[in-house]
């Protein structure tokens, strides 16, 4: 509760227990939001946590992502024990202060994702001026250590997806990542390993397979998407020295499986890759006319496609505009594609504007995700515009409809244009989409899971 000058007064009456008063007080408020949340606090505090989720929820059906009442409901979620729901509001606050980090933090102990526990309360720690956050967190750390050594192996440029891992398990175990094609610091991390994960299922696990003695060690390979098709890589891998082999998509784990018959034997786990929500800033959005990708420009991902998409959209309307920001990868496409953009004449309509490394930011005045890449393990980008909120319009890569709703899918650059154009845009069920089935907090679940059980 903020900005408006009745705060004190209410806030002491709600303290000393004079709820009828604090109640006449919030009914003259002139803000519905301010007032929904007012009567939100008195109610919790009257131990009506029913009565307080309600008016928490009317105040968000105005405004959801006002911080004051997505934290209030995020408490009161928790104490009626709602655990994942207080964390999915807490997470939607923009601007989190050490409070927020705390909550999430019981949110994922109680649930005994340790790791993910941790790492929010040193989010906590890092920005709280209270000595009790920082004696809490490193506590809860010196409880929960294990003395257990994970060297985490990749080769350069390929590192996208394990930052977080490696910094989240790391809250728990020993973990250094080695980012590196040098034999020796490969040979230097392994030999203090007790458990080495290899990411990607690439010439880096061939050489750790077959060159260096086991020795006891557990060893993990996450297998991400182009691994399946390379046979090259899959029947030269030593699998029999493999423990565990992680794939981030059914997908993937099936067309690998049709291309290897080498490590039948080997436990196989499915992990989807998951996004740190905490870094998305998630509101409500409507239909518009700014169309995004991001993603590297390259055959895969169809940018062809796309200028066909813009073509029919800009018949429609002008303004339609389309901009791809990534790495190129691919200069024929790129000169092919400024000169048949030049022929439709619309060359002002599409924009390549290189990679970004704040997607968040660079996103925000967006309104239209548009995917069309041709093969995706299930498409982290498509992911991160949901997590805002943004309505994604995807493509119907190779087992696209084994992750995302049918709705969101099309075919034909007429059905593509069709969803673009519709006034149906749903922004809270992206986000939830996103929440449910691809945060950082189910992944991290799932891998200290499968490191326990190794």
């Amino acid at each position: 509760m903020s900005d408006f000058p009745e705060l004190p007064q209410l806030t002491e009456l709600i303290t000393q227990g004079r709820f009828s008063e604090a109640k006449q007080i919030a009914e003259k408020l002139p803000d519905i939001v301010q007032q929904e949340n007012a009567f939100g606090m008195i109610y919790y505090y009257e131990g009506k946590l029913d009565d307080a989720v309600e008016h928490f929820k009317k105040a968000l059906e105005i405004d959801p992502i006002n911080s004051d009442v997505l934290f209030n409901y995020g408490k009161a979620l928790f104490d009626k024990k709602d655990y994942k729901e207080a964390w999915r509001y807490l997470l939607r606050i923009h601007n989190k202060d050490w409070a927020v980090y705390d909550l999430l933090g019981d949110t994922q102990l109680v649930q005994g994702n340790i790791p993910m526990a941790l790492y929010y309360y040193r989010k906590a720690a890092e920005i709280s001026p209270l000595e009790e956050m920082k004696k809490k967190y490193l506590e809860y750390k010196k409880q929960y250590h294990q003395d257990v050594n994970i060297a985490i192996l990749c080769l350069p440029g390929l590192d996208n997806f394990i930052h977080d891992i490696a910094d989240i398990l790391g809250e728990v175990y020993n973990v250094r990542l080695v980012v590196s094609a040098n034999g020796n610091e490969i040979v230097q991390a392994y030999e203090w390993a007790d458990i080495v994960w290899l990411e990607w299922a690439n010439e880096l696990a061939v050489e750790v397979t077959n060159k260096l003695e086991k020795k006891g060690k557990k060893i993990v390979c996450r297998l991400h998407g182009y691994e399946s098709l390379r046979t090259d890589f899959l029947s030269k891998i030593n699998w029999m020295k493999v423990d565990t082999l992680l794939f981030v998509a059914e997908n993937v784990l099936n067309t690998a499986l049709e291309n290897c018959k080498h490590f039948s034997g080997v436990k196989k786990e499915l992990v989807y890759n998951g996004l740190n929500l905490a870094r998305y800033t998630y509101r409500k959005r409507k239909p518009g006319k700014r169309l995004v990708f991001a993603g590297h420009f390259n055959y895969k991902k169809n940018p062809m496609l796309a200028v066909q998409i813009l073509k029919k959209l800009t018949e429609i309307d002008r303004a339609y505009t389309l901009e791809w920001a990534g790495s190129m990868q691919d200069e024929r496409i790129y000169r092919y594609l400024n000169y048949i953009l030049e022929k439709m004449g619309i060359s002002s309509n599409f924009k390549f504007v290189g990679w970004k490394d704040n997607v968040d930011e660079y996103l925000e005045d967006k309104e239209i995700f548009l995917s069309t890449s041709i093969h995706e393990g299930y498409g982290v980008a498509i992911l991160e515009a949901m997590a805002k909120g943004i309505k994604p319009v995807i493509h119907n890569f190779y087992i696209a409809e084994e992750f995302y709703p049918g709705h969101l899918i099309f075919n034909t650059v007429d059905e593509a244009v069709c969803m673009i154009t519709s006034s149906e845009y749903d922004s809270e069920f992206y986000r939830r989409f996103v929440e449910d089935k691809a945060s950082v907090d189910k992944q991290i679940r799932e891998i200290d899971d499968i490191i326990k059980n190794l």
